[in-house]
């Protein structure tokens, strides 16, 4: 097995693991917070059927220093408020939130390295 079929292994496994947890989050987390009426508004702009539960993890995965600098571009519509999702969680939630979105991240950043490696021919 060459060393891109092991990476790519790793990263499909990553990615499995992730939309496991894209499932979980979910139907645990964002399918609550939906029915609330005053945070359905909050969860950001939903691109695609699923997108705010990105979204939702998203916001409560950044850095709040970060969120602070997002709240003041023109694109901050799109993304989720994470102060009141901070409200609406407990801390079983949110370290699922993290999980999830840092699976996922890292799995996707592994694709796309092997992919760049790959065309570049460093790896084969």
């Amino acid at each position: 097995m060459s060393l891109t079929s092991k990476l790519a292994l790793i990263a499909a496994i990553g990615m499995l693991f992730a939309m496991f947890l894209f499932v979980i989050f979910g139907q645990i987390t964002v399918r609550r917070l939906r029915k609330k009426s005053e945070i359905k508004q909050l969860l950001g702009m939903e691109l695609a059927s699923g997108w705010d539960i990105i979204n939702v993890a998203g916001a409560l995965s950044r850095p709040k220093w970060f969120s602070e600098k997002l709240r003041k571009t023109p694109i901050y519509f799109m993304a989720a408020d994470e102060r009141p999702l901070y409200e609406h969680t407990n801390k079983f939630e949110r370290c699922l939130a993290r999980l999830f979105f840092w699976s996922w991240m890292s799995s996707v950043a592994l694709i796309l390295i092997i992919i760049a490696l790959s065309e570049f021919g460093i790896i084969d």
